[in-house]
């Protein structure tokens, strides 16, 4: 008896799952006729400027197609208010100011709704002309810059008109007055054809910061706080300098929440009194992390399977100075076979945010690892060392790099006469490197820009007066450039780069490892040929790497529909085992066309090229699927 209830019981649980996967919400929506009707047509009349198709791209609204088979395009009233809204600004941002939308709709018995888009265009008005009255000398020029995008004959948008002023007022309160005032009037002609702007703008008094406090430390220092700062008392007062000094508090790290704030503001006070709240963080913090991972030793076969386990522990605010300290422990153990430990790691860091009292962040770490020898190693391997890190910031987009980085190695237990080959055979190298870079970013997003640039000069010496077994320098020096052509807040891109390497060995008897040489090929460098494919090969036609690099690309990036955008790319450069070996033969050209599918953590890319300049090779084509831009 208990047994046929359980199998009831059982089949019944099976039964109403079929029911959720097949019906989805309609147990929770009541009958059909109770669910949102379905948008079957969405109709535009009255349109002369704009096509249909380029309202209804502006409605949240869509019309239900045959591939929405898992959510339908529903009617929502709310929904039907916001896209009057947006057809309206669409029409009011192209000086149409007079234009109206209506929205109205439909439901026949099957519970199929038809939208009606009604409009009324009415008059353009274009831009004739503007005058400024009133302002600063010593700020035309800034002015003048933003004012340069009313061009007469271009359609009147309000929008756009809301934007210059209120960076007419940024303008004025980055220079020492905040309290500015600017007018812009509006004149239009009788047949609402032409409009005339006037801007007035009346100054107002030189503001000075005054005092600042400092308020909500209990475990910091006063002057780490203010070290921060970038307004000073009595100075001319700065909108920039105020949410500059904001960003620089909170990139602390200590804080988990910052505000930077005027007192009294609504008093309009020549010198205004400035508090930085802030609100602490933790000082102290503790992880630990378990995981599961492969490991195949050298006379295995099979791989091994690991446990392996890191445990930290950190202070982000050492004594109230913002300095930082972190110590952590790895250990793997190979389990379910021999549950043995195979190797361990400790690891202690410290950071210095302010060297020699400037804004030059420092920060080491010393590693150790002792070695384990064991069953399925019979030797052990001890090496230990350790990273210098300085950087400091130049201007806003500008960041220089120095890394020192030291590294011994010892093997025990293995006879000298066959201790070389066997760092061979083990990949092991005594690595010391010094590294300097240089790098500019003015790309305001660099998953998807749209605008700015970037650049990198990257320097690295290995070995040389720092000794290892490794002994060369390299080079690299990259560029891009992302162009708008179309609006701001639309894909329409034009993106270049040129990137050149440089690798030189620094001793005739030595070598250049393999993973330092450079590769190209592939989805990131140039389309068309498979990962790491171009440039020399030895006699088994595996590619080796070489010294001198050369990658240039250019694409246009669109937006497409929904959340999909297309690239029209071509790729060019090669790789060569020396400087001396270059020939402007030997550089490959492709082309093609990209899809793209963006996400939040970037686009999602599938590409198409095929060879144009490739000397003998086959004229195939080739796909790459990737995450990201190519650069």
């Amino acid at each position: 008896m208990k047994s046929a209830i359980c199998k009831a019981v059982f089949y019944s649980l099976i039964l109403t799952s079929f029911i959720f996967l097949f019906e989805g919400n309609s147990l929770s929506a009541g009958p059909p006729s109770a669910e949102k009707p379905v948008i079957k047509k969405i109709e535009v009349y009255g349109n002369t400027l704009f096509s249909a198709k380029r309202i209804k791209q502006e409605m949240s609204l869509k019309e239900n197609k045959w591939y929405n088979l898992f959510k339908k395009q529903r009617f929502y009233k709310w929904k039907m208010e916001n896209d009057r809204l947006a057809v309206d600004s669409l029409y009011h941002i192209n000086g149409f100011l007079q234009a109206q939308t209506g929205i109205d709709y439909q439901v026949d018995s099957l519970n199929q709704g038809r939208l009606r888009v009604n409009i009324f265009e009415g008059v353009q008005t274009k831009v004739k002309g503007f005058t400024v009255k009133g302002g600063l000398e010593n700020l035309v020029s800034k002015q003048d810059k933003e004012l340069s995008s009313l061009k007469p004959g271009e359609p009147l948008n309000l929008s756009q008109l809301g934007v210059i002023t209120f960076n007419l007022k940024t303008i004025y309160a980055n220079n020492g007055y905040p309290y500015c005032s600017i007018k812009a009037e509006i004149d239009i002609s009788q047949d609402s054809a032409w409009a005339q702007l006037n801007f007035e703008i009346e100054p107002g008094k030189m503001v000075r910061f005054g005092d600042i406090s400092v308020e909500g430390l209990s475990r910091t220092h006063e002057k780490v706080a203010r070290r921060e700062l970038t307004i000073k008392s009595g100075e001319i007062y700065s909108r920039e300098k105020i949410l500059d000094s904001e960003q620089r508090a909170y990139s602390t790290g200590l804080f988990t929440y910052v505000s930077l704030d005027a007192k009294n503001s609504s008093e309009k006070p020549e010198n205004p009194d400035f508090v930085l709240k802030l609100v602490e963080r933790k000082p102290s913090y503790v992880g630990v992390k378990l995981g599961l991972g492969q490991y195949q030793p050298q006379n295995l076969v099979a791989d091994l399977t690991t446990a392996d386990l890191t445990l930290e522990w950190g202070n982000r605010n050492l004594a109230g100075t913002a300095r930082k300290i972190s110590l952590s422990g790895f250990s793997s153990f190979v389990v379910f076979k021999n549950w043995q430990n195979l190797t361990n790691r400790f690891k202690f860091g410290f950071v210095e945010p302010w060297l020699f009292g400037t804004r030059t962040p420092f920060n080491f770490d010393l590693y150790y690892e002792p070695g384990v020898k064991s069953v399925i190693q019979p030797y052990r391997i001890e090496s230990y060392g350790g990273n210098f890190n300085f950087s400091r910031e130049y201007r806003k987009f500008t960041k220089f790099y120095l890394t020192f980085s030291y590294q011994q190695v010892k093997v025990y237990d293995i006879p000298s006469d066959t201790l070389e080959e066997f760092k061979r055979e083990q990949g092991i190298n005594i690595r010391r490197k010094m590294d300097f870079a240089v790098e500019s970013d003015t790309r305001p997003n660099p998953f998807v820009p749209a605008s700015g640039s970037y650049f990198q000069l990257f320097n690295e010496l290995v070995g040389g007066f720092l000794g290892g077994d490794n002994h060369f320098y390299k080079l690299i020096w990259t560029w891009s450039r992302y162009n708008t052509l179309g609006k701001p807040n639309q894909i329409d891109v034009l993106a270049t780069r040129v990137k050149l390497g440089y690798v030189q060995r620094l001793s005739k008897d030595k070598y250049v490892p393999t993973f330092d040489r450079f590769y190209a090929g592939g989805a990131y460098t140039i389309r068309g040929y498979s990962e790491n494919t171009l440039g020399p090969k030895d006699i088994e036609g595996k590619n080796t790497g070489g010294g001198l690099m050369l990658i240039a690309n250019s694409e246009i990036r669109k937006a497409l529909f929904w959340k999909f955008g297309y690239t029209v790319f071509l790729d060019a450069g090669n790789i060569w085992a020396e400087p001396k070996n270059f020939k402007v033969s030997d550089i490959r050209l492709t082309g093609g066309v990209g899809l793209q599918f963006f996400t939040p953590i970037g686009p999602i890319r599938l590409d198409y090229a095929r060879r144009i300049l490739r000397d003998d090779e086959p004229a195939e084509g080739m796909w790459h699927l990737a995450i990201l831009y190519a650069f």
